[in-house]
């Protein structure tokens, strides 16, 4: 996950795009050196610092006598505004003041027992050897460090007491056998660069007592003391480790298969994030399910989804998912214009659950180097978070396949091709570090390449593409695998051909997935879906809106739309107009005048009331068992009253005599000012225009 992390890209944001250059490489896989890592932490609560040591045991299984040994610190990536991975909320014409920085300092190192030279630079710690380290050969490297957090909205940091340990500690590098030397690469500021094998966990953690930690692997209290414990940490077969944890969280769980799913919330005073995590929860469980069946097993037998401070996205990790803030924060910080769409935060946390549920089996199981090819990880995450809900949402649901080729389309591409040179799907992030925005990866690496993955699903049919899919992840679970490994598993399944041809494209960087565009009936199809989509969001939050009326007709019910009898010449030619166009041009609804309806027709349908209580009998009839009072003087109800003579505006309620139906009214105090501009994407049950001058919203 990048930054910019939100996957409906709108493609008018890109012409802010800065020109980038197409540089390409190949790839060489690294040798593995199995690992295993025993940690003592001491957490300062106070401080915000972490003091430890770790224990690495390394075997060499290379064929190459080693001559040093290399470890990431990424936490140095986090001293300097210009390496952070991630900058949302850090001013761009401020420095980082001392609070935000975050480092990490090596303060000794061993080799089998023995001090050695080590030197710290560049987010690599590199450990001098007094003898080379042969090949087959078991080795011992002990690590004393202390850990600065930065106060951040990042990855890595805090706010308050919540903290997020990512990319914390000392970690292995992989050794690239082919050209004799280690991987150096820095965290980029774009992107992921995550690149390691899997190994083994032991970590002892000293925290606050009060403190409720989440990590990789598995948790249990080892002991306590007055206001401390330690907490002891395992996890087997992961290739990262991650601890998340506060004072302030509550749990959701639920099994799945015999796996134990886990939804961590923050709770504090006046702030209930229940009903968010148990969407996240069910989000969650439902991926695993799907992915499981569709992919091949999840291979561990827990997963926690972690609310957090992050910003402008989520992001994955093995056996563990750093979600952002949830809805009901968004509310609270009165943020009016995120509050006014609650929906939308919905939408995008249970989209985000699933694509970050979907990284368990593209990077956690099946690694890969996400620094050189993010396509592998992002590309197919991306799709498979498409395909999740083309399967169990339908085809034109807003985050499935079809939408994505609308987004994503040959037409969008080529009219920004036109203008910026982009790098090919095969690109590592560092070819994107020129776009300032991230919307050019976004563009590349989210949008083409899960359009490739498509590509091939059609090519090859769904059964052959299964079959690819599920032979890949058979084939390199628990290692690192290449663009050419997948490659070579699409040549296995269907042909040289298609591999052939899918590689053209990856290395190409004007790839437009031509075969994929979209029938007329498909994007109108698509366009109520997503209309539907959002109106259901809205009203989920948000009990009855001014949109729940248009929903009904959406999913085919019938509505009566109650023509008054008495109209001006004036008033009757706007609603001629207005029957003609948008919500009130369909089918379903029929109109009958005010004197023509019956008691039968109010009971068993959905009604449209026009007017106002005295030029309209149905109206008039309802004026005691709606939620308002209307007259030629003012408007009234519980939630607000207004005194004028020119009011207009709208509200739906329950219809009094049938609770399962609805009343849309669409009402004017003065004659020939019809209310016609109505934002049906509003969580508000009523809408109200003073004198065409003050407007209110809210709901009874």
């Amino acid at each position: 996950m990048n930054l910019k992390k939100v996957k409906n890209v709108i493609f008018t944001f890109f012409l802010s795009l800065f020109t980038v250059c197409l540089i390409s490489s190949g790839i060489v896989k690294a040798s593995a050196l199995p690992a295993k890592y025993n940690m003592d932490l001491d957490f300062n609560a106070n401080t915000k610092t972490l003091t430890g040591s770790e224990e690495v045991n390394i075997k060499n299984s290379t064929s190459t006598d080693l001559k040093n040994i290399v470890f990431h610190l990424y936490p140095d990536s986090y001293n300097k505004k210009e390496t952070m991975p991630s900058q949302v909320g850090i001013s761009s014409t401020q420095n980082l003041t001392e609070a935000q920085k975050g480092d990490i300092s090596i303060s000794k190192v061993l080799v089998n027992d023995k001090q050695v030279n080590f030197t710290q630079d560049n987010q690599v710690l590199k450990i001098s050897l007094d003898n080379n380290f042969k090949s087959n050969e078991d080795m011992k490297v002990y690590i004393e460090f202390k850990l600065k957090l930065p106060m951040s909205t990042s990855r890595l940091g805090y706010i308050d007491n919540d903290v997020s340990l990512t990319n914390w500690y000392p970690i292995l590098s992989m050794y690239n056998e082919k050209e004799n030397k280690w991987d150096e690469n820095t965290f980029n500021v774009v992107g992921e660069s995550n690149y390691s094998d899997v190994g083994d966990y032991t970590v002892n953690l000293k925290v606050p007592k009060n403190y409720v930690v989440a990590s990789t692997g598995k948790e249990t209290e080892k002991s306590s003391e007055r206001d401390t414990k330690v907490m002891n940490l395992n996890a087997s077969n992961v290739r990262d480790f991650i601890i998340i944890m506060s004072p302030n969280y509550k749990v959701l769980s639920k099994e799945i298969d015999g796996i134990k799913v886990n939804s961590y919330y923050i709770s504090k005073p006046g702030e209930d994030d229940s009903a968010a995590a148990q969407n996240v929860l069910d989000s969650a469980v439902g991926a695993v399910k799907f992915f499981s069946q569709q992919f091949g097993k999840y291979p561990y037998d827990e997963l926690d989804l972690m609310e957090t401070h992050l910003s402008g996205g989520a992001m994955e990790y093995p056996q563990i998912i750093q979600m952002p803030m949830y809805a009901q924060k968004i509310q609270n910080s009165g943020n009016a214009s995120r509050a006014d769409d609650v929906s939308y935060e919905d939408s995008f946390i249970s989209e985000a659950a699933v694509h970050e549920v979907g990284h368990q089996w593209w990077y956690v199981t099946v690694g890969n180097n996400e620094f050189k090819e993010p396509f592998l990880d992002e590309s197919i995450t991306a799709f498979s978070t498409a395909y999740y809900f083309e399967k169990t949402a339908g085809e034109y649901s807003s985050n499935s396949i079809i939408p994505m080729i609308s987004s994503y389309n040959g037409a969008n591409i080529g009219r920004i091709a036109s203008l910026y040179k982009f790098p090919s799907i095969a690109s590592g992030v560092d070819k994107f570090d020129n776009d300032s925005t991230g919307a050019g990866y976004n563009l590349v690496i989210y949008g083409k390449g899960a359009l490739l993955m498509q590509d091939l699903r059609k090519r090859v049919g769904d059964a052959a593409f299964l079959n690819i899919m599920q032979t890949y992840f058979k084939e390199y679970k628990f290692k690192n695998a290449s663009i050419d490994d997948f490659l070579g598993v699409i040549e296995k399944v269907s042909g040289k051909n298609v591999s052939d041809t899918i590689r053209a494209s990856l290395n190409s960087d004007n790839y437009t997935a031509d075969n994929l565009k979209l029938t007329d009936d498909q994007i109108k199809k698509m366009s109520e879906e997503q209309y539907k989509d959002r109106l259901k969001n809205l009203e989920k939050n948000n009990g009855l809106i001014i949109g729940s009326l248009q929903l009904r007709l959406l999913n085919g019910e019938k509505v009566i739309l109650v023509e008054p009898s008495t109209l001006t010449d004036d008033e009757k030619k706007s609603i001629d107009n207005m029957t003609k166009a948008g919500i009130f041009a369909n089918s379903n609804i029929s109109l009958k005048q005010d004197k023509d309806l019956t008691d039968s027709d109010i009971s068993n349908n959905n009604i449209i009331l026009l007017g106002n209580p005295w030029k309209n009998k149905t109206f008039d009839s309802m004026k005691n068992v709606l939620p308002v009072t209307i007259n030629k003087d003012g408007i009234s109800s519980s939630a607000f009253s207004f005194k004028s003579q020119d009011i207009n505006g709208a509200f739906t309620v329950k219809n009094p005599k049938n609770a399962n139906k609805l009343i849309f009214v669409l009402f004017w105090t003065k004659d020939n000012s019809i209310y016609t501009d109505l934002d049906w994407y509003t969580g508000s049950q009523f809408t109200i225009s003073i004198d065409n001058k003050q407007f209110f919203k809210g709901s009874f």
